[in-house]
Parts: C-alpha cells; structure tokens; sequence
C-alpha cells in the first residue's frame, strides 16, 4: 500500500529542498515537477519538467506586492499537476511542499477514497473567510457562483490545508475534483487573486461529492516538519 509521493520544485532554492527531502525518504517512490529535471538525475525519482502556470516564490521576491510581514501568498496551484502524476504511479498520491523536513515513516495503510488533509483547518470556507483574509470573500463567492451557479457550497465545503494532501483513487471521481480544481485556479488567476488555495481544494472535493477526511493523514503528519515562512531567496 505504499503511496507515491510528490513535490513542486520551482528555482534554486526550492529544487535545494526538494533533494533534501527526497533522501529523507528514498524507500518510497516520488514524483517531483521541476523547472530544471537534471538536478535530480542522480535520484531514483520521477522528474518533470513544468513551466508554472501562475507565480511561484521567485515572483513574490522580485515583482509583486508582499503581504504579511513581507512574505508572499501565492496559491501555487501547479501542486495538482504533481499529485496526478503520482496517481500514474499509484493508487495514493501524497503532495508535500518541498520545505518540508521528514522522520521516519510510519507503516503505510490504505488511504480512503477521495482526499485526505491535514486538520489544521476544520471549518467551512465561509467561516474560515469570516477571521482570515475576509478580502477573499467577494472572489469565492464570484468563484462559487461560477462552479456551481450560487454560493451555498461555501458552508457546505471545507477549507483545507494545502501539505500535506492525500488523494486516493475513487472510481474516476477524482477527475471531478481535478477538473474543479483547474477550473477555479485560472478563474482565480484571471482575476490576479493569488491567496486562498486552500478554499479552492475544498470547493473541488465538494464538487467532487467527496467529504473530506481529516484523520487518515495525521500518522503521517507526525513525520513532518514543514519550514514555511514564505518564499526563499
């Protein structure tokens, strides 16, 4: 039942992290979407090479506007890409960001269908948006209202912390949930709203008629340590 892991690894400084944590763990397999595939030839991973699609740290440095404390708040919505290149691979994808530090690894059971995330976060999107980053609010329900024609599915959906993630096979439901994920991340991005991920994965497993699990992950979770702190230099 071993999963296969994944990261996004975009410029130097998050590839330098990525090589770190791949060894942290090299009994398990990985998948890693990277700007520059040759820095990861000499380990036994599957590496991508990805253009991103919206901005990444480097951007948040060098041209947009900071935001708390001067640390960027990109959504980095290109993570689902490297999640379904994992589920290739099998029938658990598990996303990490790549700051993340792990010990060692607990036995792997199977995953529930559908997603699986880290329980920082236990509230709806509209309670989340009511205490953090109530800004947001006009775009998710403009957001919502393009997904599913009105806004009641932010009380139903959760808002979810974005590492780490597990998503399971579910008898192809899981292209729904990609589909809505891909469908909100460029209206979001159209609209140059670059906070909020989290809201968005939520919307995608409700779309997804998935109820999202906030247990199956945690054993895992004890393993990590995630750095944070916004974008490196």
């Amino acid at each position: 039942m071993t999963p296969c892991f994944s990261t996004l690894a975009i410029h130097a400084p998050y590839r330098e992290r990525a090589r770190r944590l791949i060894a942290q763990a090299p009994t398990v397999p990985w998948v890693v979407l990277t700007d520059e595939p040759a820095d990861f030839a000499d380990l036994p991973v599957r590496a991508i090479r990805h253009a991103p699609t919206g901005p990444m740290a480097i951007d948040y440095l060098e041209r947009l506007a900071p935001t708390g404390q001067n640390r960027g708040a990109a959504a980095y919505h290109d993570k689902r890409f490297a999640i379904l290149a994992a589920l290739e691979e099998a029938e658990t994808a598990i996303y990490l960001d790549a700051d993340s530090n792990l010990g060692p690894l607990p036995p792997f059971e199977r995953f529930p269908p559908g997603l699986a995330v880290y329980p920082l976060v236990e509230r709806s999107i509209a309670e989340h948006l009511e205490t953090c980053g109530s800004w947001r609010l006009m775009h998710f329900e403009a957001l919502s209202r393009h997904l599913t024609g009105g806004t009641a599915i932010l009380e139903a959906a959760r808002w979810c912390h974005e590492t780490p993630i597990a998503v399971t096979r579910d008898d192809g439901r899981e292209s729904l949930f990609f589909d809505a994920w891909g469908r909100a991340a460029e209206f979001l991005q159209n609209r140059e709203v670059y906070s909020g991920e989290g809201g968005v994965i939520g919307l995608a497993a409700e779309c997804a008629g998935w109820r999202v699990d906030f247990t199956a992950i945690l054993n895992l979770a004890a393993a990590i340590e995630h750095e944070g702190g916004g974008p490196k230099a």
